[in-house]
């Protein structure tokens, strides 16, 4: 292991950014991080001495130089599909996501559209004698979630703390029961792969209610887009609060038609404080790291971020 006392700085090296993380987050995550640790942070790729990767979502990961000078890998994203099972197999160092940074974020945005969709608070110009609302609350309504990982296990507690009774369907987490009929309610919190791929397709919006109302903050893959959009035009009470999609940037075409859909540029993990989230996350990694006694030690601690926790029969769960 490489150690906070060590003679030899170990390098940071920053190989891709997001556009929204804007021009300063480099600069920013470069200053805080040598200030706080005995690195050096360079953005050249020189793989030449021990380094630590910082990767994203638009890391090529397949072209990255792996070599025993790499110590660690940090992704600070939710989303890993873009690396494969077999380079988290044969990695030679450990690999953690930061699906713990926009946990939150992701919570809220789907909470906050099953509320505004089921709750949205009228506004009367003047005094309602009548005092009615046209509303069902969701102890009511027929809720499946899918995913039950940190987003999901969050959006099911609010869920219940609000009256819902929800079915669940995670098998990896032994919810392996997955019964679409007459849901009115599908809440997407799961991760892609092989068995989550495309779970929503063309058979099960067939046993789904005509009323049904679908949240989509997690990967775009688990939706088969066509077989929605029909659904979608032939159903005008049903209603897709859409973040992610097969394929991004997506086209606007594609949804010209449909008035009971709400497209979002996969934003449902962004929020003001995302920059400084994401470098906090990364400082608590590197510390970790610095001061674990050894790889195993380091791993062990970091068992729900670490990405080869998550290999299972030649896929990534």
């Amino acid at each position: 292991m490489v150690t906070m006392d060590t003679l030899n700085k170990i390098d940071i090296i920053r190989v891709s950014t997001s556009s929204y993380q804007g021009e300063d987050f480099q600069r920013n995550e470069q200053r805080i991080l040598e200030d706080k640790f005995p690195i050096n942070y360079q953005v050249e790729k020189n793989t030449s001495r021990n380094h630590i990767l910082i990767t994203n979502s638009n890391t090529e990961v397949e072209d990255l130089i792996i070599s025993d000078k790499t110590k660690l890998i940090i992704h600070p994203n939710s989303g890993y599909d873009n690396f494969s099972f077999q380079f988290v197999r044969d990695c030679p160092c450990p690999i953690i996501i930061g699906n713990e940074i926009r946990m939150n974020a992701v919570v809220n945005y789907t909470i906050s559209a099953l509320l505004n969709h089921l709750n949205r608070i009228p506004h009367q110009k003047t005094w309602d004698s009548s005092r009615l609302w046209n509303r069902d609350l969701l102890q009511e309504k027929k809720i499946l979630i899918i995913g039950l990982g940190h987003i999901g296990s969050k959006v099911k507690e609010i869920v219940e703390s609000l009256g819902g009774s929800p079915k669940l369907y995670d098998p990896f987490k032994g919810h392996s029961d997955l019964d679409f009929k007459d849901v009115e309610i599908i809440l997407l919190c799961a991760s892609l792969n092989p068995v989550s791929e495309k779970i929503i397709n063309e058979e099960i919006l067939e046993k789904v209610s005509s009323n049904l109302l679908i949240i989509n903050g997690a990967r775009g893959g688990l939706i088969d887009q066509a077989p929605l959009i029909k659904f979608l035009k032939l159903n005008q009470n049903s209603f897709a609060y859409l973040d992610v999609f097969e394929k991004e940037p997506f086209l606007e075409e594609q949804f010209s038609n449909l008035s009971n859909i709400c497209l979002t540029s996969h934003i449902a993990g962004v929020h003001n404080h995302l920059n400084s989230n994401i470098i906090q996350f990364e400082c608590k990694i590197i510390e970790s790291f610095l001061n674990s006694k050894s790889i195993q030690e380091f791993e062990e601690d970091n068992r729900e971020s670490l990405l080869q926790s998550k290999m299972q029969e030649g896929y990534l769960i």
